[in-house]
């Protein structure tokens, strides 16, 4: 019998198959992973953010300053142990309110041939008593008080009663 020789044809229809699948998956994946709006969200360590508050807050020394930014012109005010940043006039001192110089105006007699020019002695650094009102910076100043009110300044308190450290001794 006479041999034939037949030749066998390899199939690899099925690996043009397998990669169609393998691009029509790819793209799936990179039309869903651009549709993804959500932000990553970064956790934080609290021992690393700076603007972590550490210290327990004292509502003491926070009490004397709180919700000065809120005041409005016109509001009264009460302030206890505030430091006085600077000595701006002989009836004018700035005080530190939220992080904010904040002008206080106050009206004295003048007295002649003393160390102190009238009844307060307030320089930098003095610990005061503040009781007062809001006033608006464009208004006219108060009878009897006369300072300069530097340029940009809104407002201001107007001191009716006020209280240095060395009076309370």
């Amino acid at each position: 019998m006479a041999e034939i020789p037949v030749e066998k044809k390899s199939s690899m229809a099925w690996l043009w198959w397998l990669l169609l699948l393998l691009g029509i998956a790819a793209l799936l994946w990179w039309l869903l992973a651009a549709a993804d709006n959500d932000a990553d969200v970064a956790t934080v360590d609290p021992a690393m953010d700076e603007t972590a508050i550490t210290e327990p807050l004292d509502p003491a020394a926070t009490a004397a300053t709180a919700g000065m930014a809120t005041y409005a012109i016109g509001d009264n005010v009460d302030l206890d142990g505030v430091r006085v940043i600077e000595a701006t006039g002989d009836m004018a001192f700035t005080i530190d309110v939220d992080g904010e110089p904040m002008l206080v105006l106050f009206d004295q007699q003048r007295t002649a041939n003393t160390a102190t020019e009238g009844r307060f002695d307030i320089n930098a650094g003095s610990i005061v008593d503040i009781e007062g009102t809001v006033r608006s910076a464009s208004d006219a100043l108060p009878t009897g008080v006369t300072a300069d009110i530097p340029a940009g300044t809104e407002k201001y308190i107007y001191a009716t009663e006020l209280m240095t450290a060395a009076a309370q001794e």
